[in-house]
């Protein structure tokens, strides 16, 4: 650990990624501004950007994330206006010419490279399926930075392996609303949601799998400024995730206000 300020800059090079990577870039950046005003004077969140962007280079692939849930609560969702509720680098990411926003209304991604016309050529019905931005990078080996934020706010990649998996705390929820498209027409979809059983009161402690993550050499923690860090290959975390569903009743998943064993008893026979 060291005490030596990082520019906001440089800050991506902390992270030892390579040209051609895949990142998914996960932030909180609050607490990272507040740090660079103090020490610069002025923060611009695109420098943050454009740290991964420079690491990367034009072989490398950069996602953010850009969540909205408007069209499982309204009914409603705008491709091009719709804002992101999952961090602000997400919301100016979407402000971009540089960047491209993946299809999906609920799980978007803001991604710039490389494969910035494969993703977002994609239009996975459910947020989590087998053609959806979360199983190609599995497929192709992502990196998830969790910058500022820890695994319970950023580990979004669980939910795909609850569904690969099927868990019998959740079940595929239709939601029908009106799309709004880039070019401005509109049309009524119909999607996919892996939903929660509402009576078994489950709460996510992604924390905990996190610190095994760790212990096994998965996740690597980083000190920038003061702030934890982490980063994880996304296709390395799979089976400890999917062990932990399996054979361990999610116990460094969730927890739940009844029994598990009665949840999986339930469910599985």
């Amino acid at each position: 650990m060291s005490d030596k300020y990082i520019s906001i800059n440089n800050i991506a090079r902390e992270f030892e990624i390579k040209k051609g990577d895949i990142i998914n870039l996960s932030s909180d950046i609050l607490a990272l501004a507040y740090i660079a005003k103090n020490k610069e004077g002025t923060f611009d969140a695109n420098n943050i950007l454009d740290s991964f962007i420079d690491c990367i280079g034009s072989e490398g692939t950069l996602l953010v994330p850009t969540f909205n849930f408007d069209f499982s609560n309204k009914g409603f969702y705008d491709y091009k206006n719709t804002k992101c509720t999952t961090g602000a680098l997400g919301n100016i990411a979407l402000e971009r010419s540089d960047f491209k926003r993946t299809w999906n209304p609920m799980h978007s991604y803001a991604i710039w490279g490389k494969y910035k016309d494969e993703l977002c050529s994609i239009q996975n019905l459910n947020s989590f399926g087998q053609d959806s931005p979360f199983a190609w990078m599995y497929k192709n080996n992502a990196i998830q930075i969790l910058l500022g934020t820890d695994y319970q706010r950023g580990m979004t990649f669980v939910h795909y392996v609850e569904t690969k998996e099927k868990v019998p705390y959740r079940f595929h929820k239709e939601f029908t609303g009106t799309y709004v498209k880039a070019d401005g027409t509109s049309s009524t979809i119909t999607i996919e949601y892996p939903a929660k059983y509402l009576e078994y009161g489950s709460v996510e402690k992604f924390n905990r799998i996190g610190q095994i993550l760790e212990k096994n050499g998965v996740s690597h923690q980083y000190v920038i400024n003061g702030i934890q860090c982490y980063k994880m290959n996304l296709a390395d975390c799979y089976p400890f995730i999917q062990n932990d569903i399996l054979y361990n009743q999610c116990r460094n998943l969730f927890d739940f206000k009844i029994e598990r064993e009665k949840i999986w008893s339930d469910h599985c026979g």
